[in-house]
Parts: structure tokens; sequence; C-alpha cells
């Protein structure tokens, strides 16, 4: 480093560097805040199946897992309540999405025939994903199998499990 007069001069790449950091931080801090001006969450009681599955992708997206979770039925919500705050789960680490692709909808019965739900049905959902921070999941294109049900004719969709590709 250099002395010119009283003042030390930093080197120019680490103020460059320094300056990136503190950008990239704050748009990653404020995009969920920023995001869900322009993308208010929609009445999830209203939502198609395939839309319910693009929501929930969309909220993760934003950071908003509040918003993720009322995508999910009320038994799988509980039933990863131990886990969706949990370190090193797709909720808990600061996440990246994009390019999400949902396939059609295929009338899969999860529980097979003994299940009470009046309709199910599974999606497959590819996307990029950045998980910054994680030492559990790699970053790069992700697949996962989305099953939805209803539980009745009138109920909403709801998302009852998530699971990955073999």
């Amino acid at each position: 480093m250099m002395r010119t007069g009283r003042f030390l001069l930093l080197p120019l790449w680490l103020v460059i560097a320094f300056g990136a950091t503190c950008v990239f931080v704050g748009l990653f801090t404020f995009r969920g805040v920023i995001l869900g001006i322009f993308l208010p969450m929609p009445d999830i009681d209203t939502l198609s199946a395939r839309h319910l599955v693009k929501t929930y992708y969309q909220r993760l997206a934003i950071g908003d897992t509040a918003g993720a979770n009322q995508c999910l039925s009320d038994d799988y919500r509980r039933a990863l309540n131990d886990t969706l705050n949990a370190p090193n789960t797709i909720h808990s680490d600061p996440l990246w999405i994009s390019d999400v692709n949902i396939s059609k909808g295929a009338h899969i019965r999860m529980q097979g025939i003994n299940s009470t739900n009046h309709d199910e049905l599974q999606f497959v959902v590819q996307y990029n994903a950045w998980h910054i921070g994680s030492m559990s999941y790699l970053s790069g294109r992700e697949l996962g199998f989305v099953y939805v049900a209803k539980e009745t004719k009138k109920s909403p969709w709801r998302i009852i499990s998530i699971g990955c590709g073999p």
C-alpha cells in the first residue's frame, strides 16, 4: 500500500470488491420486499392445481416462505413443522430460483386406493437453484415431484407432498 500525505490509499480492487458485496447483499436482502410489491400473493383458494405449484415456487424465489407455506396442506405443513426452519432445508437457506418448468398434472394417487382425497395430481417441476451458504445442497438444475390434492370436490387445491427424483 502506498502512503500519500496523511492518507492511506487502499488498493482499487478492495474498494470495488467491498462495493459489489454491499450491492449484492442489499439486493438479496430486499428482493422479497421489492418483488412482493410487484408480485402480490394471490388468493390461493381460487388457484388451479398447476397455478398453485407455480405460486409456491414464485414465493420461494422472492424469499416469501410464509407465502409458500400457505400453499401447503395443513397436514403437510404440520409434518414439516420441525424441518421447515431447521438448518439445511430448502426453506432455511438463502435461495435463488429461476427458470421454473412445471409439467402437466398427472392423475396419480400418492396414497393409493386408500386415499381419502377427492382428487390428486402429480407435477414434475424443474428449476435452477442457487443455494447460498448451503453445505447440503448443490446449486444447479433441480427436479422435484409435487403432489397436490383436493380433500373434497369443493375444497381448494393444496400441496400434500414434495419429493425429489431418484
